[in-house]
């Protein structure tokens, strides 16, 4: 049975766990172990702050869910006429309820992680803990890393709860204006019982942008792909600000990462291998899956299984046929037997038996060239490099030839064949304020914008335990 948790809940829980009320810590009673003596050395809070990562990879999140759904609740992929094992109907059919698809497990897995990251947060603000030796360069590391995934995870939700930041249609959002007055999602700094109401998108992005400039500010240590970094930070920093219409610093933070020199696009003819390899030059960051991991058929925690080994989903027909002669992405998109195109971007490596390992990746340098594109066309600027050059070097290292011109259709198609698959889609049709035209779906074959279908409900559960909480309109 899936367990699901309103914010309460979930900070009640903790507060078991870690006894954040000054009621639990005065009494330390044997039951519970209070913050101070759970983080009270250097060592504990470096546990604390890996224990932070593992979490992402729930199913709700990016281990499922949050990379197939955006596509399947868009025009990219659709449900297989041959296999149907019954996953992703209600996303495909977009029929979601308060009560089912990825609102409730979204909602609670993702405050369960901003809480724990709050607590590490807290305890090293605090200062209270036992240094065991360590710099302060150490320590800020650690607080980094746990601004970075709190900011994460409050932006993920405020894309799939909140309409985009410069939404101005009052009768859906209350409070609209185009400067993101309309509601948001709770901003939750503290593991303190409450039931938080909704902030504005608005005071959302601020917390977002905030954490994440600390962020990039703390961290010091050049660690690999699966742990936050400075250039991390500020590669998310630059999504961030692509979705608040903020193309100047979204051109800025993107030309920071690339101008790193860290990464480096993948060639054409490593490309299809590169899904299947981890660390790989050309990822930013990416969550690290292993054997130990909780397990489902065709996949550890991961898209794999419903691709692959179910069949379930496949590759929309006109995306797949866009893609140009000697487009290496094409390859990615194979078609079967059955006449449907099978999704090869997450075919795993080493498992036991019908488990195999995707890592997924949340940010990659070729994401960053078209950032920069599509802000510097948006904003007329060229902040970095031209959106012509940008596009070109992306095309470039996917076995294409350069274009001549780039205006901002060119620049979207570029991006939707780029990140195919990868958890964009429907964010990137709302944020633009895109019909979402879908031939390959008979129950729902379009929903024009704005419609209440481009958010998610508040899960029902989060409704009747938090009386300060607003459900989206016409849920």
């Amino acid at each position: 049975m899936k367990k699901v948790y309103n914010i309460l809940g979930i900070i009640l829980s903790i507060a078991l766990l870690w006894s954040c009320s000054s009621d639990f810590i005065d009494k330390d009673p044997k039951t519970s172990i209070s913050n101070e003596k759970a983080l009270s050395t250097y060592d504990k809070l470096v546990l604390a702050t890996n224990g932070l990562y593992a979490p992402l990879l729930d199913r709700s999140l990016y281990g499922e869910s949050s990379i197939l759904a955006p596509d399947v609740m868009a025009d990219n992929v659709v449900l297989s006429s041959v296999k149907a094992s019954g996953r992703y109907i209600q996303e495909f059919n977009l029929t979601m309820g308060s009560n089912d698809g990825p609102s409730d497990g979204v909602y609670s897995m993702g405050y369960y992680i901003i809480c724990a990251a709050c607590n590490v947060i807290n305890a090293i603000e605090a200062n209270k803990f036992d240094r065991q030796g360590a710099t302060d360069a150490q320590v800020n590391q650690l607080l980094g890393e746990a601004l970075f995934i709190r900011a994460m995870v409050h932006f993920d939700l405020c894309r799939w709860f909140a309409y985009p930041y410069h939404f101005t249609d009052t009768k859906l959002a209350p409070g609209a204006d185009g400067a993101g007055g309309h509601p948001g999602i709770p901003v939750v700094l503290t593991t303190e019982i409450g039931k938080p109401a909704r902030s504005s998108v608005h005071k959302v992005y601020e917390q977002v942008i905030s954490d994440l400039k600390r962020a990039a500010d703390l961290m010091t240590e050049k660690k690999v792909c699966f742990w936050a970094s400075s250039e991390v930070a500020k590669a998310l920093l630059a999504r961030v600000y692509l979705y608040q219409g903020n193309n100047q610093d979204a051109a800025t933070m993107a030309t920071e990462v690339i101008g790193s020199h860290r990464y480096e696009l993948t060639p054409a003819a490593d490309f299809v291998k590169y899904w299947a390899l981890e660390g790989q030059k050309e990822t930013i960051f990416e969550l690290q899956s292993n054997k130990t991991d909780d397990y489902f058929y065709g996949g550890n925690n991961n898209p794999g299984g419903v691709y692959l080994y179910y069949g379930d989903l496949v590759a929309a027909n006109e995306l797949a046929t866009s893609y140009e002669e000697g487009d290496v992405r094409a390859k990615l998109v194979v078609l079967n037997k059955d006449g449907e195109y099978t999704v090869n971007k997450y075919p795993g490596r080493e498992g036991t038996g019908n488990v195999e390992i995707n890592n997924p990746h949340i940010l990659r340098l070729a994401e960053m060239y078209l950032i920069r594109a599509e802000a510097n066309q948006k904003n007329n600027s060229q902040i970095g490099d031209t959106p012509l050059n940008d596009v070109n070097a992306v095309r470039a290292k996917r076995g294409l030839s350069g274009l001549r011109v780039v205006d901002g259709s060119t620049i979207a198609s570029e991006r939707r064949k780029e990140l195919a698959f990868e958890g964009h889609r429907w964010f990137d049709l709302s944020r633009n304020g895109q019909d979402n035209v879908r031939p390959g779906c008979k129950a729902t074959p379009l929903v024009t914008w704005p419609d209440k279908r481009f958010v998610l409900p508040i899960p029902l559960y989060e409704m009747k335990n938090n009386g300060n909480m607003v459900q989206n309109i016409g849920y």
